[in-house]
């Protein structure tokens, strides 16, 4: 299976950039959402990243997942506390979830390189 995942947030941000030129005003307050919610409160930030990588594997989104795998990796999550927490994402999701987490795996290894 062919998956890059630097290219794909690449490509991603490429995109995105338009849509903030296009929107700036909404864009800002989506960036601004996503920066409240994933600070630590009452749940440490490096718990929440762990959180929205099992929830970007159930939702299957080929994008996110990078990016919670650099934030995990960066906040000092293990490969098999990522892998091991993103099976709770099979339960939810079945078997077909299975897929992402091998992405999970991959960008983990092509991100440790």
């Amino acid at each position: 299976m062919r998956y890059d995942p630097e290219e794909t947030l690449k490509e991603f941000n490429r995109l995105m950039a338009d849509i903030r030129k296009t929107v700036p005003v909404q864009y800002a307050a989506f960036i601004n959402e996503k920066q409240t919610i994933t600070k630590s409160g009452k749940v440490p930030e490096k718990t929440k990243w762990l959180l929205l990588l099992v929830a970007s594997v159930t939702a299957k989104c080929p994008v996110c997942i990078p990016r919670a795998v650099q934030h995990c990796l960066d906040a000092g999550w293990t490969k098999a506390e990522m892998l091991e927490a993103c099976m709770v994402a099979v339960l939810v999701g079945g078997s077909s979830v299975m897929t992402f987490v091998t992405l999970v795996d991959k960008t983990i290894e092509d991100f440790k390189e």
